[in-house]
């Protein structure tokens, strides 16, 4: 039921917008005509990306994030993730991919996997965030994605204020992997935002035992604590 609303939200809100005049969802000013995501094209010409890599930790062969969570980012990712504006996914990840691609290109990935959601989240959001980032990469560089690779069994505990060692014993059992859709792969895991990496690596632990061959943690954004 609560997924049928959000879409309805979303239908609304798609309708509404093709009708009336709109401000960008950043700074405010008016669109001289629709734009795409709502937001005008300096807001998108100015946005801090600043992509960067870091070698892998624990099961991960290596981390990429595309920008900072702070600052117009986050505000766009927390509209996406929280305000129903699913359609700000395809120009983030779209943008995301461009500037993640030298990072991407020698690791030479096999496929793509988006962090899954719980069903129940994902029925309340209406969709997942990751997976719809992921989808533009995917396309980007090339790749097929798999949204069955992984699975979440449980919803554990919200990693909000929680410390990393928190959030990995809460992640515990969460995640399991298809050894049929991951065996002998290098998979490039998707998220859209990596704080402490625990979600990262639950999911690079299930897909190793699964039988992957190793895996990459990227996000669109990190935040100032990722390890």
């Amino acid at each position: 039921m609560n997924g049928w609303s959000s879409a309805l939200r979303r239908l609304a809100g798609a309708l509404l917008a093709s009708i009336l005049p709109a401000d960008c969802f950043l700074c405010a000013r008016i669109l001289p005509w629709r734009q795409e995501g709502g937001v005008c094209l300096p807001c998108w010409s100015t946005l801090p990306w600043a992509p960067g890599f870091r070698p892998g930790r624990g099961p991960l062969d290596a981390l990429l994030w595309a920008a900072d969570y702070e600052g117009p980012t986050r505000r766009l990712l927390r509209g996406l993730k929280f305000e129903d504006m699913d359609y700000l996914a395809q120009p983030l990840g779209r943008e995301a991919a461009g500037r993640l691609a030298p990072l991407i290109g020698p690791l030479r990935p096999d496929l793509v996997v988006p962090v899954p959601l719980h069903w129940w989240r994902r029925s309340r959001r209406g969709f997942n965030q990751a997976e719809l980032l992921a989808r533009p990469l995917a396309r980007h560089s090339g790749l097929p994605l798999s949204t069955r690779a992984i699975a979440r069994r449980r919803a554990g505990r919200r990693q909000l204020g929680l410390s990393r060692q928190e959030r990995l014993s809460a992640l515990y059992g969460c995640y399991a992997a298809r050894t049929s859709r991951v065996r002998g792969l290098t998979i490039l895991l998707v998220d859209d935002v990596v704080t402490t990496g625990a979600t990262l690596e639950a999911c690079a632990r299930v897909l190793l035992r699964a039988g992957a061959s190793g895996v990459i943690g990227c996000a669109l954004t990190r935040t100032p604590k990722t390890f």
